[in-house]
């Protein structure tokens, strides 16, 4: 493991404890029945600013963590060997599908430590509709409230999961926009600068046709309505944008 991949998992890793140690003090020592490990998670945690800091810098994490290793062997030669054995776009691919297990990995550890942390110190209480009102989880705070009074267990391992996926995508439009943009720093940034700017852009019209990331990876929302078409689109953005990148680049290496 290198040494920058060990750092951003002990960033990620130490929000997610902070995070318990913040649940323990508000709501483990009261044993209130709506405060339970499905309602106090990191990603479900409405009143906690751990939950808006993971997520924020989760891009700028992965990014350093896992695709600027890739983009450092790039730049200094060190996969020449392989590209010679097997081809550019062949040994890209491998790359970048190895790179984004790892960086799932990196996004979903310290999230399924922060949840089965929960149930050390908050009582095993499943959610119910009707008498756990307080807990502020509706149709469009979430994206299938049915599902979590249902299975809670399992919506919240799918929102890890799909938190775990988007780490993955951040990770190929790191590794994508490095092929296309001349500076280092550029494609190491461009994850993190690129959410800051679809916060804004999301603010601006009424009803928006993307949304960030950070938005819709949070278990519930209280300041604007979970829509799955917004997250298709955000989806297709984030692949189509890699995609160019990474066509524009290649042919900007062939070119040199």
């Amino acid at each position: 493991m290198r040494l920058q991949l060990f750092i951003s998992f002990i960033i990620l890793t130490t929000i997610a404890l902070l995070h318990l140690s913040d649940a323990y003090q508000t709501y483990g020592i009261y044993g209130l029945l709506e405060n339970t490990p499905y309602t106090q998670s990191l990603l479900f945690d409405g009143s906690s600013g751990f939950r808006i800091v993971y997520l924020l810098i989760m891009p700028l994490a992965v990014s350093v963590g896992v695709s600027d290793i890739f983009i450092q062997d790039r730049k200094q030669h060190l996969l020449h060997h392989a590209y010679i054995n097997h081809g550019n776009k062949s040994v890209d691919i491998k790359v970048i599908l190895y790179s984004s297990v790892i960086a799932s990995l990196l996004v979903i550890i310290p999230l399924l430590i922060n949840f089965i942390g929960e149930f050390l110190i908050l009582p095993n209480i499943l959610p119910e509709r009707f008498t756990n009102k307080p807990i502020g989880i509706y149709r469009f705070s979430t994206l299938s409230v049915s599902l979590y009074y249902a299975m809670p267990l399992l919506y919240i391992f799918l929102y890890i999961l799909l938190a775990g996926i988007w780490g993955a995508i951040m990770n190929v439009f790191a590794i994508t926009l490095s092929l296309y943009a001349i500076r280092r720093i550029l494609a190491i940034i461009g994850p993190f600068i690129f959410q800051i700017l679809l916060i804004i852009l999301t603010n601006l019209p009424y009803k928006p046709f993307i949304v960030p990331p950070i938005y819709f990876l949070m278990g519930r929302t209280e300041f604007m309505y979970i829509e799955v078409l917004p997250i298709v689109l955000t989806f297709i953005l984030f692949i189509s944008l890699s995609m160019y990148f990474y066509i524009r680049g290649i042919r900007k290496y062939e070119l040199d």
